[in-house]
């Protein structure tokens, strides 16, 4: 009788296959992030003129205690005109005012903190807040309270299992910024029992004590004018005599840098100058400086904060952070408070700074909406199935070959006159920007390239250009003798040839192809500017246009989160919530891949939507399962990691082939179906 064997071969193409089907990265990766205010626009009831942490995502905000600190107020409307684009000297006014917030040491153990701030943001003894103030769009810490002396928050543990840190003697905690702190001894024989500790900051030892375990540990510093200022705040949660070692597992852990940013009336920051500084608030104002907003331009305020300005005769703006740290920043919509006129049930990228928007063209794509507004009473806390929608619609935008040389594409969307294509079309899907494929909103691509009106590529005779997402362009070689003047162009994708083609000056090289069921949809477009004979050929290209060829085709029925596609058409995608979303205290919950809300840790229901974006490179992802010995078998399957390929051991010791896992010595589809549960876990 003749067997059937899996190879490892046929595993991996099995595992290949699950993780096809495994949920995306829950966060958007980039190398820089905008973070974008409210739009002003010259049109009847979009002329915002104020801001705040809850219509510009930039500013700090705490979702708990629903603090926000800073506001940017044009005072003067006359710039609503639209015909005025001056914001004069005086009249941009950014305020932040200090926060009072509660050391967790002393919200959950009730435990003060010496020198800390009462309710009230006075000094005492039995300190239970400290002060938290958004500064240019970033959170300090006002140093003991004062807030034109501000700090870095280096670390703060929450109140969760994961954020206890555990030291065996002798072991030293690096908590960043300089701060290390050593677990020297314990007494195992006092009541209660103590554990020695050495601070240092910087390698200088600052502090050595003995602390009861159940107490605080709190460190203070005469700095900055400020005496006996807390720096450095843990919590002795508990301490542990071990047969081999000793450990101290802390909680609550607080520490601020030593880095003092002193602010003092007249200092000047961007165009901005600081007008009032008190210990609870400080003022600046664009004192003796115009603020013109030019068409296309970005206007610095101060530090990160700027205004972008359209493209546009029509005054369109907002104010925004661009982050390029490496690190996580969640960038969030309009908040839902259930109190009186915040009750947001409706959002699009004009009061959610996820969703894509051109502020060129105004276009916006996505919205999101709670459609049944029972959850703003606030003793409901769901969304009830189909309750929940999102839509996006594809946005039309012109290729720049057309707009700026009057140029067509070939098989592009033709909404102006002539034969030939002259937009394409950009829909925003789950935050991000994708184009929509030959037009068609379930068909999506990645915009690879698209070089701007003033941008030009140069290549010399033989150069290849990198233009991204393996796509590569050389300038073989040119035809002097001709007229007007030829290069031969080859394009490849990944290292294959796509199409070489021989193009005069002021012609348009187009590439298309038949791709996910989509006829010679373009997917490739460069304008060949000029080509220059010489010593050294050389070729100019300006406004090339490159898409992925990795398309994400959507299906109705498709279900991405708690979501799933009711209609998957040309021009428009709209899902709803196929279960109840329950708005638990102090939750994130799911909503689609990327896409989630944040809730407060309230009786009171407040929420938003958001959306992580990473700075830093997306991580490899992982399969499914584990393979400590590398044969291709999973741990699961291969107990004792020297299995040869193609068989396994059960817990049992039993050696079986794969495919026959239920013992009848053949393969067969049931076997399929134990692997496949054994894969994701199931048995």
């Amino acid at each position: 009788m003749n067997k059937k064997i899996i190879t490892t071969t046929t595993i991996a193409g099995i595992l290949l296959l699950l993780l096809a089907v495994m949920p995306a990265s829950a966060a958007i990766y980039a190398t820089s992030v905008e973070i974008r205010g409210t739009l002003y626009n010259d049109s009847v009831g979009e002329r915002t003129t104020y801001w705040d942490a809850n219509n510009f995502a930039g500013f700090w905000y705490d979702l708990k205690g629903n603090l926000k600190s800073e506001e940017l107020n044009i005072t003067n409307t006359g710039v609503i005109s639209g015909c005025y684009r001056t914001i004069d000297e005086g009249d941009l006014v950014y305020t932040t005012t200090r926060q009072l917030t509660n050391y967790k040491v002393y919200s959950e153990e009730s435990k003060f903190v010496k020198d800390g701030l009462d309710s009230t943001g006075s000094v005492t003894d039995n300190g239970t807040h400290y002060a938290v103030v958004g500064w240019q769009a970033e959170k300090y810490i006002a140093l003991k309270g004062d807030a034109k002396k501000l700090v870095k928050l280096v670390l703060e543990q929450g109140t969760s299992n994961t954020d206890k840190k555990t030291l065996t003697i002798g072991e030293t905690w690096d908590i960043g910024d300089g701060w290390t702190l050593m677990a020297q001894s314990i007494d195992a024989n006092s009541t209660p029992r103590h554990a020695h500790f050495v601070l240092s900051k910087d390698g200088v030892e600052l502090a050595d004590e003995v602390v009861e375990t159940r107490n605080v540990f709190v460190y203070r510093k005469d700095i900055a004018g400020k005496n006996d200022a807390p720096l450095f705040v843990t919590y002795i949660d508990s301490v542990f005599a071990g047969p081999t070692s000793d450990m101290v597992q802390l909680k609550y852990t607080w520490a601020v840098s030593t880095d003092v940013s002193g602010i003092k009336n007249g200092d000047i920051y961007g165009v901005m100058e600081v007008t009032d500084v008190a210990n609870d608030h400080i003022t600046l104002k664009n004192k003796d400086t115009p603020i013109t907003l030019d068409l296309d331009s970005t206007q610095d305020i101060m530090g990160g904060m700027k205004f972008k300005v359209a493209d546009s005769y029509t005054l369109r703006f907002y104010p925004m952070v661009t982050c390029t740290r490496q690190g996580t920043y969640e960038v969030r919509g309009t908040l839902y408070n259930d109190a009186v006129g915040e009750r947001t049930t409706y959002w699009d990228a004009s009061n959610f700074a996820g969703f894509w928007y051109d502020l060129k063209n105004n276009l916006r794509s996505e919205t999101l909406t709670i459609t049944d507004a029972g959850v703003i009473a606030g003793t409901s806390r769901t969304i009830d199935e189909g309750d929940l929608a999102y839509t996006t619609v594809r946005q039309f935008k012109r290729y720049k070959v057309n707009s700026n040389e009057g140029k067509f594409v070939t098989d592009g969307i033709n909404l102006t006159y002539g034969n030939g294509g002259t937009h394409y079309a950009v829909v925003g899907w789950q935050a991000e920007k994708y184009i929509a494929l030959k037009g068609d909103a379930k068909k999506l691509v990645k915009l690879v390239l698209e070089q701007g009106s003033t941008d030009t590529k140069t290549m010399t005779i033989g150069e290849t250009w990198d233009i991204g997402d393996g796509w590569t362009l050389t300038a073989q070689s040119i035809d002097a003798k001709a007229t007007p003047i030829q290069a031969w162009l080859v394009l490849s994708k990944d290292g294959v040839k796509f199409k070489d083609k021989v193009i005069s000056e002021g012609e348009v090289f187009t590439y298309r192809k038949d791709i996910a069921g989509k006829n010679d949809a373009p997917i490739f477009v460069t304008y060949v500017e000029s080509v220059f004979a010489g010593a050294t050929g050389m070729v100019q290209l300006k406004y090339t246009w490159a898409v992925s060829t990795d398309v994400l085709e959507i299906k109705s029925g498709d279900t991405f989160g708690v979501m799933e596609v009711k209609c998957a058409c040309m021009d428009y995608i709209t899902l709803k919530n196929e279960d109840t979303v329950t708005l638990d205290l102090d939750s994130t919950v799911d909503v689609m891949d990327e896409l989630k809300f944040k809730v407060a840790d309230s009786d009171t229901l407040r929420f938003y939507p958001f959306v992580e974006c990473v700075i830093g490179e997306e991580p490899e992802p992982k399969p499914p399962y584990t393979d400590t010995d590398g044969d291709g078998v999973p741990d699961s399957w291969d107990l004792d990691n020297s299995t040869p390929a193609g068989y396994w051991t059960d817990s049992r010791g039993r050696g079986q082939m794969f495919g026959d896992m239920n013992g009848d010595g053949k393969y067969s589809s049931v076997d399929a179906l134990i692997i496949l549960q054994y894969a994701v876990g199931k048995i």
